[in-house]
């Protein structure tokens, strides 16, 4: 990213972590601190970074988003993220949540124009290279959240202009699966919103892939191939990053978060989150911050 992208967003926060800005969707977030490997929940959005650097992991694939890649989250994931920043280059990025409304029209409008490229990777996120019109449409946008009025009267065209870069990018392959009401892809989508809504609950699978019309063996295969995990597994790690919020954000105790979060036992649910986060429940630290899973 230039130089003047860096001014222009330099003026629209005030020192670490989300920044709300005049346009509901778009958020900021920054640090000044390297953070090591941490497991974060991603929601469907698009992640440009301004400076500095991140590596996602999802198992064994690995995503790099920087100044020159930027990030797609077509659907609810866990990952594991590692943070390049330091007090002298702090790690800069914009969060654009995805408008599906705003996605489906245009997936519909160039998917008859535009072959879909072919891509060998399945998984249910991806990264691509920042062009020159992304490069531009990032300063026309940080130019006009320096103006409510602008902001108002410009920011959705603007915005829909980047969801279409984005959409014909050279590895928005998937993007365009996730779209497209009838593909594999798409019902596992709309399986993940619900567990995400809906993981405290006793989440029934065979119901889940039932709902989408799939067998339980499609499902699980094609729930994996998105994924990385199993749905047990990923139900798991999205009740945990839940029951860590509860605990940081909403001063709940372990034991209270533990069954809100549908376990039976808080001493298994102490052992599985240790396990995923490398240290007990007890030592959360609180946390104001609206979201620092970005």
């Amino acid at each position: 990213m230039n130089r003047q992208i860096l001014s222009r967003v330099n003026k629209l926060f005030k020192g670490d972590g989300i920044h709300d800005t005049l346009l509901n969707d778009v958020k900021i977030y920054t640090t000044s601190k390297y953070d090591p490997l941490t497991p974060f929940i991603y929601d469907v959005c698009l992640i440009l970074v301004l400076q500095g650097k991140k590596i996602g992991h999802l198992r064994e694939n690995t995503l790099v988003y920087d100044s020159k890649n930027y990030l797609v989250v077509p659907t609810t994931l866990p990952l594991e993220c590692e943070t390049y920043a330091s007090q002298e280059e702090s790690f800069i990025s914009l969060i654009v949540s995805i408008d599906k409304k705003m996605m489906y029209e245009i997936i519909d409008s160039v998917s008859k124009k535009e072959a879909i490229k072919s891509n060998k990777n399945s998984i249910g996120i991806f990264s691509d290279i920042v062009t020159s019109n992304i490069e531009d449409l990032t300063l026309r946008l940080l130019n006009i959240l320096q103006s409510s009025e602008e902001s108002k009267i410009l920011g959705a065209s603007i915005i829909k202009e980047l969801f279409y870069r984005i959409a014909v990018g050279e590895n928005s392959n998937f993007l365009h699966k996730m779209f497209l009401d009838n593909n594999n892809e798409a019902k596992i989508a709309r399986a993940l919103k619900i567990i995400h809504t809906e993981c405290e609950t006793k989440l029934d699978i065979p119901n889940l892939a039932k709902e989408e019309d799939m067998s339980v063996s499609s499902f699980h295969n094609h729930f994996k191939k998105i994924t990385s995990h199993t749905p047990l597994q990923y139900i798991k790690k999205i009740r945990l990053n839940k029951a860590k919020d509860l605990i940081s954000k909403q001063g709940y105790q372990v034991v209270d978060a533990a069954y809100e979060m549908g376990y039976d036992s808080a001493s298994q649910f102490s052992r599985d989150f240790k396990g995923y986060f490398g240290y007990p429940p007890k030592d959360v630290k609180p946390s104001f911050e609206k979201d620092s899973s970005l």
